[in-house]
């Protein structure tokens, strides 16, 4: 075993006991007062200049070594509103709110980096920034980071996330590079007919017949006019419209989500969803209003930096436990937006546990895998001191 193996081995049971404490007090984003002051305290602990308030709550703790470069290590403050079920004796002690993405776990992993990594400050070349941003499940957090400045002084230079998923046997470590998490889009389309009454229909344009229709033909763009290998969906998740049982409506409006993993067929789908809402309803003698917004683009890892990464954990790890082979995921993630400024990887870590159902992330019955907690930190540890060219045993 490896000095680095020994001393994280040595803060074990210190990071099960931290992940259980962030877990019984989750808070929404924005919200994350007692969560970030949590974090500070640990960081300034291990004599960190730390910074708070960073776009709302987020917090940055800064390991500055000698002159290298500069890499970023990225968690995440918040919770989802869901009421827990997971039965465990630690469960959120906030009512309708639960730590069901494994955010606690991912907090927990990256304060265990900043202790392992603190103790090879007096020959760290280079500096080690952390971020512990705000509201990533409802958005903002990142931008707010991004705006604050919280890539410079010192410039950062490459930026990782480790994530717990499932899908992923415990323990293993996905380093893919390009596309991994998809774009997401959201639309509000509002079908405007004549309202009438039930009884009399030919007299009135019913604007809930015409929006089934519209509905499956938004499906048809992506089974019959997206090429199959290019992943992309389109859902609607919220319909609303209507008053009474025997009144025609005067509107309905379609509330939906388009996730796609490339920029061309993120405009195609635009395109053809303002297509086919203006076609049909102006064949069905209705008029629409679209408003389209495009909130976050895929994320996208940087195939050098990710290489390198790859590189360094097959070294660490042995065995099989790092790969590449995993589809990309539909889901999205904010750290898109910091990818957009520098190199970045997304990286993937087991919580699947052999012989037990899988519990997507977001159930409110998700329990995360304690023992990943060591070796999400070896891989943060590994990545960090190879980029900044430390030597370490």
């Amino acid at each position: 075993m490896s000095q680095l193996d020994q001393k994280i081995a040595g803060i074990e049971e210190e990071l099960l006991e931290l992940r259980k404490e962030l877990h019984r007090f989750p808070e929404l984003g924005f919200q994350e007062y007692r969560t970030a002051e949590k974090v500070a305290e640990y960081m300034s602990a291990l004599g960190f200049a730390v910074e708070t308030g960073i776009g709302g709550t987020g917090v940055i703790g800064l390991l500055r070594g000698g002159e290298g470069p500069v890499i970023a290590i990225r968690a995440c403050l918040d919770a989802l509103a869901v009421t827990e079920q997971s039965g465990v004796e630690y469960a959120s002690q906030n009512p309708g709110v639960m730590h069901a993405c494994g955010h606690d776990g991912n907090m927990a992993i990256t304060l265990g980096a900043a202790k392992i990594l603190a103790q090879y400050q007096d020959i760290l070349k280079g500096s080690i920034k952390f971020i512990f941003q705000a509201s990533e499940e409802n958005t903002g957090g990142a931008a707010e980071v991004i705006k604050a400045g919280g890539l410079k002084n010192p410039e950062v230079g490459a930026i990782i996330t480790l994530h717990n998923w499932h899908g992923i046997p415990q323990g293993n470590i996905v380093v893919k590079p390009g596309p991994v998490l998809a774009s997401s889009d959201l639309f509000q389309l509002e079908i405007i007919g004549k309202a009438g009454h039930g009884a009399w229909p030919h007299l009135a344009v019913d604007p809930i017949p015409i929006a089934a229709e519209v509905i499956s033909a938004f499906q048809h763009i992506v089974s019959r006019e997206v090429d199959p290998t290019r992943p992309a969906a389109v859902s609607i998740g919220r319909i609303e419209g209507g008053t009474a049982e025997n009144i025609i409506s005067e509107s309905v409006a379609l509330y939906g989500t388009v996730r796609t993993l490339d920029e061309e067929v993120r405009s195609f789908i635009q395109k053809r969803i303002g297509e086919i809402a203006r076609g049909l309803t102006q064949a069905a003698r209705a008029t629409c209003k679209l408003t389209y917004h495009r909130i976050m683009p895929p994320v996208d890892n940087d195939a050098q930096f990710t290489a390198f990464a790859a590189e360094v954990l097959r070294k660490a790890f042995s065995g099989d436990k790092v790969t590449s082979e995993f589809p990309p995921n539909m889901g999205c993630e904010e750290f898109s937006l910091y990818q957009q400024e520098i190199p970045g990887i997304f990286l993937f870590i087991g919580n699947d546990t052999t012989g037990r159902d899988i519990v997507p992330i977001h159930s409110p019955n998700y329990i995360f895998n304690d023992k990943i907690l060591t070796v999400g930190v070896k891989a943060l540890c590994e990545i960090a001191l190879n980029y900044t060219g430390t030597a370490y045993d």
